[in-house]
């Protein structure tokens, strides 16, 4: 019976297309950021782990997350400070690959620092440390593995990727805060350049004024409908309304407004 290989596969990863922040899950205020761990395809090592046949549930129960798979053994052997964990991790398996969702320990000098370059896009590739099971891997004709079951012992953020396929999964929630402050932004601008116009319209129709009728010309025709002697109904609209409206605007408020509606719309489109 073959016996238990354990590897490091080294899988690249890519930001969402949030400019230069993180997917926060709705409602929590937590930065959650979501990589592609694993496929079903040829890694670098020639290996071919099966999506379906990881073992997760050690690695969910006591879910840490390091940094290019650091756990102070090293530190041990030379009498270092030994490092810490960088943050947590939840793993699952998502259609054709396994995913982790990461949250980066904001207490933590080191980890903060880890969690903005992963943000800037400078940081973009997760590792994965698993354990092939006894009898079920396989030699393939590429010199590696195919594996039919194989336990997930730890997951990286490391500075060199293995696998151009692992790819940071686009979301929503990628490109929420960075995103909604972006058209929140814009609309503020353009609330501005209207309320500006508006009472620049205001302001030109009060300088002009009526001119008084010296007698010298002649009344202008009244092109009013007729005065039918009753009083105007208390529900017909007043044509002054929509400019009062507008003059009365708060932009700042109203871009509020959009913010907190837009986050709502990013949520229900992220649970669909």
């Amino acid at each position: 019976m073959p016996n238990p290989i354990t590897r490091s596969l080294q899988l690249a990863a890519v930001r969402k297309d949030a400019d230069a922040l993180t997917a926060v899950e709705a409602g929590s205020g937590r930065r959650v950021y979501t990589f592609r761990a694993s496929d079903g395809d040829f890694d670098r090592y020639s290996d071919r782990l099966n999506v379906k046949g990881w073992r997760i549930d050690g690695y969910n129960a006591n879910g840490v997350v390091l940094f290019n798979h650091d756990d102070g053994a090293q530190a041990a052997l030379t009498g270092a400070e030994p490092p810490l964990p960088i943050g947590k991790g939840r793993v699952y398996v998502e259609n054709d690959a396994l995913m982790i969702d990461v949250e980066f320990d904001d207490e933590d000098d080191f980890a903060r620092k880890v969690e903005r370059k992963v943000a800037k896009g400078i940081l973009n590739a997760v590792s994965v440390r698993y354990l092939m099971l006894p009898g079920q891997y396989r030699a393939n004709d590429r010199g590696g593995f195919d594996c039919d079951a194989q336990e997930l012992l730890e997951v990286s953020i490391v500075t060199i990727p293995g696998n151009a396929r692992a790819l940071r999964a686009k979301s929503l929630d990628g490109e929420g805060e960075d995103l909604v402050e972006r058209i929140a932004k814009r609309v503020v601008e353009l609330l501005e350049e209207r309320e500006s116009k508006e009472n620049d319209k205001a302001d030109a129709s009060d300088e002009q004024g009526e001119k008084p009728n010296t007698g010298d010309e002649p009344a202008a025709p009244n092109e009013s409908k007729p005065d039918t002697g009753e009083p105007p109904s208390a529900d017909a609209p007043k044509a002054d309304d929509e400019d009062d409206k507008a003059k009365g605007l708060d932009a700042a408020q109203a871009a509020k407004v959009f913010v907190e509606a837009f986050k709502g719309y990013i949520r229900g489109s992220d649970k669909k």
